[in-house]
């Protein structure tokens, strides 16, 4: 009998822990494939067409430079450009896949990404 109040105990107990520990809420914002973004924050650089078919177009929205970087999925720096006072890059050859791309201001991170190639 013992046992069994000691069973019972150790799950009401289990419960109440578990149900009073912090769950965060997580939401997910996709645009184009964009990964990051801060709500209410407009993109820096266009690219188009994703999903493309090998050639892409990339362009700067500011005038500010800003660093482009692409990446294939295991990591290795595929493509690296700075756009300057909002120029266009056009980009081909890219074969079929994914990839991941990171847009820097002033050496800080300020938009990442998916491109997909079919």
């Amino acid at each position: 009998m013992n046992r069994i109040l000691l069973i019972l105990f150790f799950f009401v107990f289990s419960f109440q822990a578990f149900s009073q520990t912090d769950v965060k809420e997580v939401s997910y914002v996709s645009d184009s494939y964009n990964l990051k973004k801060e709500s209410g924050k407009k993109s820096s650089i266009k690219i188009y067409p994703n999903p493309s078919y090998g050639k892409i177009s990339v362009s700067a929205v500011t005038s500010t430079p800003l660093h482009f970087y692409i990446f294939d999925l295991e990591g290795t720096l595929i493509y690296q450009v700075v756009l300057n006072n909002k120029d266009r890059k056009n980009i081909e050859n890219l074969k079929k896949g994914t990839y991941m791309y990171d847009v820097f201001e002033k050496d800080e991170s300020i938009e990442e990404g998916k491109i997909v190639v079919k």
